[in-house]
């Protein structure tokens, strides 16, 4: 039996990758969705077709939470690794700490050194 390396196309989508396949599909052009979000167009025309040579996690880095903002009015939430609305990150970051509900209380954590906190626009 073979030991195959995983590619790209054996994982599923990140949730921002599938907003942009959405965004072409609805018949723009991947250049015009490329320049939107300030990605080469080369690279997303690779990760649309699930060619993209590199891990995913450095270019999620980059342009997830763009994405997100431009296509869906979210934010993309570090701690759970999915987009929230603007809403939900704020009732998280304005949440009093759990000391019942350990899920609630890593959240918590996550929102004090987030850089998204909106707690940290206002000051």
């Amino acid at each position: 039996m073979q030991n195959r390396q995983l590619t790209n196309l054996d994982l599923p989508a990140p949730d921002w990758v599938e907003l942009v396949r959405e965004e072409v599909a609805k018949g723009r052009s991947i250049a015009a969705v490329a320049a939107e979000i300030g990605m080469p167009r080369p690279s997303l025309s690779m990760l649309l077709s699930g060619t993209y040579p590199a891990k995913l996690d450095k270019v999620s880095r980059k342009y997830a939470a763009r994405v997100f903002s431009i296509y869906r009015a979210e934010r993309l939430c570090p701690h759970i690794g999915r987009g929230i609305s603007l809403a939900t990150c704020r009732e998280n970051a304005l949440a009093p700490m759990s000391t019942s509900n350990p899920e609630k209380l890593r959240q918590w954590r996550a929102c004090r050194v987030c850089e998204f906190n909106p707690l940290k626009e206002v000051t």
